[in-house]
């Protein structure tokens, strides 16, 4: 809860090249897709279309209706275009686009796992048509992700994510030089199997299996808008390792290599407050086991950046009072709790509050026990922990 993570949305985007293609042929980017009218005008009884022709027709006019976001008769232009011509990889990849849409604009839940559902076997008839096709596989993997992501039984959630990751192993096998194949793959292990992991040392594996695709995720980006979200989730899987690591000296490499990805993320995306809120919380759990200043002092700055970015951030306020308690300034600790709780509707944080070990040291503190509305027992132990400003 005190510990913001980044990871990338997961979604599904029209693909141009796709929605272009042309029996076989690539589009240029100036090509233009035939209007709806001519297309009305071809069917008519004086016209004998061919089997191709009728399958072409319909393929053009399900784009055009995907560009104009109706999904519904995109869908129905695609399933007449595959019964006119049944080897049609790029209908049929469409076809799940459109019921993806579809799905998303659903009113109930039931709608929506039978629209997800359906567009994942439009996927898998489009790569079992065409198996050299990255997009295929992306498009794939997002989908399994929405329908675990839905309240289905634990074990089809389970075989959704593990299948969202063998496809992006495919994807990855095709374009071995794209980093998004690689990003996607160790987010899903990252965020979405350490649920379903016997122990912690399963936990740790799959954190290390994500954190070396990160690696290779930021080795083939090449703009800030990439490299800046790869080396923050990159950076967060290794503070999520030393988390579940009962090795110390494991848990202060991780977090040290942490910062150093923070800092690189931070480098190229100066604005992204989610880098900062991550960061200074890896100084803080850094700082409880160096009982250095500095490292408090560092995880103080890094928040109120982050809090300069984005004011309201309950999660950053809570860590920034956690970071001023441990380095004994209770004025500000409990300042920052404050605009922490107002910020926080659901009152998770408060009731965090009462328990949290890193708060220890203000109970006592008349501010502190009036803002958490409880009274502390007489004598009640503090935790103050011996603070240095060199390595120990």
């Amino acid at each position: 809860m005190s510990r913001p993570t980044i990871c990338v949305v997961v979604g599904l985007v029209l693909l141009a090249a796709m929605a272009g293609a042309r029996a076989g042929t690539e589009p240029t980017p100036s090509q233009q897709v035939p209007s709806t009218q001519p297309v009305v005008q071809a069917a008519t009884p004086a016209t004998t279309l061919t089997p191709d022709q009728a399958a072409q027709g319909q393929f053009n006019l399900g784009v055009e209706l995907m560009r104009e976001r109706k999904f519904a008769g995109a869908a129905q232009a695609f399933e007449r275009a595959t019964s006119a011509r049944t080897n049609f990889p790029e209908a049929y990849n469409n076809w799940g686009v459109s019921l993806v849409q579809l799905g998303k604009q659903a009113f109930n839940q039931t709608q929506q796992l039978q629209d997800f559902q359906a567009a994942a076997e439009k996927f898998s008839k489009g790569a079992e048509q065409k198996p050299d096709v990255k997009p295929t596989y992306i498009l794939w993997s997002e989908t399994l992700l929405l329908i675990g992501d839905l309240p289905v039984d634990s074990r089809t959630r389970l075989a959704c994510y593990q299948g969202a990751v063998e496809k992006c192993r495919k994807a990855a096998e095709l374009a071995p030089n794209d980093w998004d194949s690689y990003n996607k793959w160790a987010v899903i292990l990252s965020t979405k199997l350490p649920e379903y992991a016997v122990n912690d040392q399963a936990r740790f594996a799959l954190y290390e299996e994500a954190a070396s695709l990160y690696a290779k995720a930021a080795d083939r980006a090449r703009f800030s808008s990439e490299v800046g979200p790869v080396c923050a989730n990159w950076a967060g899987v290794l503070v999520q390792a030393a988390h579940v690591s009962s090795n110390r000296e494991v848990k202060v490499r991780l977090l040290r290599e942490s910062l150093e990805k923070f800092d690189r993320s931070a480098k190229v995306q100066p604005n992204a407050a989610g880098t900062y809120a991550m960061w200074g919380s890896a100084l803080i759990d850094l700082g409880k086991m160096s009982h250095m200043r500095n490292d408090f002092r560092d995880a103080a700055e890094k928040l109120n950046t982050s809090l300069e970015l984005r004011p309201d951030d309950p999660g950053a306020l809570y860590n920034l009072a956690r970071a001023y308690a441990l380095l004994d300034q209770p004025v500000l600790a409990v300042e920052n709790l404050k605009k922490c709780f107002a910020a926080d509707p659901a009152q998770a944080y408060r009731q965090s509050a009462t328990q949290d070990a890193d708060l220890a040291g203000l109970r006592g503190d008349t501010d502190f026990d009036e803002l958490i509305g409880r009274t502390p027992p007489h004598g009640a132990p503090t935790y103050t922990p011996h603070l240095s400003d060199s390595p120990q």
